[in-house]
């Protein structure tokens, strides 16, 4: 069995600097960097849905988490822009995005906390997609699926 390494704090602060930084090349990033600025992103979009939560009106939670995904998506664009250039090619960063699609299944009360894994996670992944055409209601294909 292999470990990886996990990225130091400031580390991850050189890459996103890096990829702040106009080039006509992507930054370079490590499996171990991916995973810990996508680490990075949860943790912060954790704050922002239990605030979105907290104030939306029962009907509107769905929408209240997308829009809290997109105001986060905003204010942290360049790890934003970083994960969205590395998610199709790093199967670590696919595995640590999990954590997000369930997250965002269980916060906009499209699944509940007790559904299995792979369902939240599936459910989680269709409602990030949605949320990311700009759909920032609640799917009805996945209040059907659910």
């Amino acid at each position: 069995m292999t470990f990886t390494k996990a990225s130091t704090y400031a580390e991850l602060n050189a890459v996103l600097e890096q990829a702040r930084r106009p080039s006509v090349q992507p930054v370079a990033v490590t499996d171990a960097q991916l995973v810990g600025l996508q680490y990075r992103w949860t943790t912060a979009l954790s704050a922002r849905l239990d605030e979105a939560i907290e104030f939306a009106h029962p009907e509107q939670v769905a929408e209240a988490v997308a829009q809290a995904w997109h105001a986060l998506a905003s204010d942290l664009d360049t790890l934003r822009g970083v994960l969205d250039q590395n998610e199709a090619s790093s199967t670590a960063l696919a595995h640590a995005m999990r954590a997000e699609y369930r997250m965002l299944a269980v916060a906009s009360g499209l699944i509940d906390l007790a559904a299995p894994t792979e369902e939240s996670v599936r459910v989680g992944r269709g409602f990030r997609k949605a949320i990311r055409a700009g759909n920032n209601e609640r799917p009805r294909e996945l209040d059907q699926a659910s």
